[in-house]
């Protein structure tokens, strides 16, 4: 497949070096970019590292296609080599790979998914996503276009109907609600099997999550429903017991205080999912 242009959307010239401040390519090679064969473009996405670390640009767009992002992703989950993650900073679902959990893996021709006892990870790929880093050993995330980016989202707890999107078809069928965060990338969803949790949930739709008495609140975590968290083309599933988080968290949130803050993409894109390396 054809490698995507580095062009970030920030065309300027560095004065001193004369390199683009968004891309790292010089001027005669944004000219020609079209006309290159692919190893010369190549060539090119070789130079801009160096470069765009010589202009201090912080994130940089990696010259991966959807196939490069596909072996990647697996291999972050197989290796076990950190936390894969969808949300913002303080509202996020983890899917972690760490050493000391069973990971079972299946790989389709533009879809990963991995699962654990607790959670289900899912990300599909098409050929809009691309992948951003942003220091050596840092986040990658993976981003697409905003406008191709927003997920349907309610202000407030809404019954969706049958889960037809579920990772596993057992589950298709089970109750789906929106816990009503009107998350722009993303939503937080609540699914169950429960007729008791479905009745609750549906008595309380369209209300907001802050008028939901704190009891009603505790007896839904405490029956215990699948978490989901969605964004365009990524989702995680969580099956273990929703914990309190501290602070003023939806009591259906877990604590993020471990995941920084969501490194910021250029304009033009949105994050899917973020991958955090495991450090040290």
């Amino acid at each position: 497949m054809t490698r995507h242009s580095p062009c970030v959307g920030i065309c300027t010239l560095d004065d001193t070096t004369g390199y683009c401040l968004g891309c790292g390519r010089s001027r005669e090679e944004v000219a020609q970019w079209v006309a290159m064969s692919e190893d010369q473009r190549d060539a090119v996405w070789l130079k801009l590292p160096a470069r765009l670390e010589t202009l201090g640009v912080r994130v940089r767009l990696l010259p991966w296609t959807p196939e490069d992002i596909l072996v990647w992703v697996a291999e972050t989950i197989a290796g076990r080599r950190g936390t894969w993650t969808i949300g913002a900073s303080g509202a996020v679902e983890k899917f972690p790979c760490t050493a000391k959990l069973e990971i079972e893996i299946e790989e389709f021709s533009d879809t990963i998914v991995a699962r654990t006892p607790e959670a289900s990870f899912r990300l599909r790929l098409n050929d809009k996503v691309r992948a951003f880093a942003f220091a050596e050993g840092g986040p990658i995330v993976l981003g697409l276009p905003t406008g191709r980016a927003a997920v349907p989202s309610c202000a407030v707890i809404t019954a969706l109907g049958p889960d037809a999107d579920a990772i596993d078809g057992r589950h298709r069928r089970e109750g789906f609600f929106d816990l009503g965060f009107a998350c722009k990338s993303g939503r937080f969803c609540i699914r169950t099997d429960d007729a008791m949790l479905a009745d609750i949930l549906s008595a309380h739709a369209g209300q907001h999550w802050s008028e939901i008495p704190l009891a009603i609140a505790e007896q839904i975590t405490s029956l215990r429903p699948t978490l989901i968290v969605e964004a365009a083309l990524a989702r995680i599933e969580v099956f273990a017991p929703i914990r309190p988080p501290g602070g003023g968290l939806p009591i259906f949130l877990k604590s993020s205080e471990d995941i920084p803050a969501s490194p910021v993409l250029p304009e033009y894109a949105s994050p899917v999912a973020i991958f955090y390396p495991t450090t040290g």
